[in-house]
């Protein structure tokens, strides 16, 4: 199979990472991989040093008919079999593309709980440009289903984010900010902004009973300002550290005790897995994905504590526990099944496996849906 994957993006987040594992593991698997993304991003250079090719030949804005025909044809010359998409806001133009292109396989990829939204280009895009979606989260399934009930429900796939376990043996993190060897480490990790909830994951460690603990937040973004005068507000700035972008991800979630996701809103966030990977105890707030990362089902036990969005005092709750279970048998229980999760649920095989069947027009529902979901 030849496939183009196309990126729109400027920065390095979770459905970036998956696009690399994708692009990378179908390129071992035999399969020729052309990546479209900005030029000068992380998107470009990291495709570039695992080795795959790189054009900067992609779909615009709405009014940019000149770049959707340079894409058309590159997409022409090039001759895919299947193309991924990435960029919603750009299904329309990517889509047009393809099928002047004669693409015989258009698949676009839904991160995040998305309505198809009530504007002709977007409906004309899904009508009959686009072949199948993929998203990783039943909720995001049902409810884009809800949304576009005329979108066949054959083509919506299920598949769940692999997460490659760290290569790491063990953090420097603590040395690197002098942090006390018997202080419990909670971490967040995210972009800086409204929908990711670091309001409230301030609010809640400033609540917790440990006052020992130290935060680390990786990762930056417009909210950093607001987020450190709110810190010092609550009077938490001394235990709290800004560690920027961080590139060595593995190694921050490897130093820390406690990840807390604390978005409002998300896809099945691909940092709670790789903290989960990394032997993080889990806090995290209901929505999307969680539930099917974390929760009981399939008799098995719960892998976190789940907490209602936006609910603070609900949050430094379960950060209470978490805290309270580090190091004792309930922690260990816990770690126990997240690693086996993992494994099973999460592993980066599963994942390009399924992505690749979805390409090739080969998946089916219960091939594609997560352990516990209805097809």
């Amino acid at each position: 199979m030849k496939l183009v994957i196309q990126s729109d993006s400027r920065i390095w987040g979770g459905n970036e990472k998956w696009l690399l594992l994708v692009g990378r593991g179908l390129a071992e698997r035999g399969h020729e991989v052309l990546v479209s993304c900005k030029p000068g991003r992380p998107v470009a250079e990291r495709a570039r040093a695992a080795g795959l090719r790189v054009t900067h030949r992609r779909p615009g804005g709405d009014a940019d008919i000149v770049r959707a025909i340079g894409f058309a044809l590159m997409l022409r010359a090039e001759r895919p079999d299947a193309v991924l998409l990435s960029a919603f806001k750009r299904s329309f133009w990517a889509g047009w593309a393809c099928r002047r292109a004669g693409v015989r396989r258009v698949v676009e990829r839904l991160g995040i709980e998305h309505d198809l939204p009530d504007r002709w280009k977007y409906r004309k895009a899904f009508r009959d440009y686009i072949d199948a979606l993929i998203v990783n989260s039943a909720v995001i399934r049902d409810r884009w289903l809800r949304s576009a009930p005329s979108f066949p429900a054959s083509e919506v796939h299920v598949v769940l984010n692999g997460v490659i376990a760290p290569a790491l043996e063990r953090s420097t993190l603590r040395e690197e900010l002098g942090i006390p060897r018997d202080a419990r480490v909670v971490a967040g990790a995210g972009r800086l902004e409204p929908r990711k909830g670091f309001d409230l994951l301030l609010d809640a460690f400033a609540a917790a009973a440990d006052r020992g603990a130290r935060l680390v937040i990786a990762g930056n973004g417009p909210e950093e300002a607001a987020l450190r005068d709110h810190a010092a507000a609550l009077e938490v700035a001394e235990r709290v550290h800004w560690l920027g972008f961080r590139q060595d991800l593995d190694n921050v979630l490897l130093g820390a005790d406690v990840f807390v996701l604390p978005s409002r809103r998300e896809g099945m966030a691909n940092v709670m897995l790789e903290a989960m990977a990394a032997g993080c105890l889990v806090v995290a707030t209901d929505i999307s994905g969680v539930r099917e990362a974390l929760g009981a089902r399939d008799g098995r036990a719960e892998a976190g504590w789940i907490v209602p969005p936006d609910d603070a005092p609900a949050m430094a709750a379960a950060l209470d526990r978490a805290i309270e279970a580090t190091g004792g048998e309930a922690g260990r229980r816990r770690l126990e099944e997240t690693r086996w999760r993992v494994e099973h649920w999460f592993a980066p095989e599963r994942t390009i496996e399924d992505t690749e069947r979805v390409l090739m027009g080969t998946a089916r529902a219960e091939v594609t849906a997560p352990p516990g979901s209805t097809s």
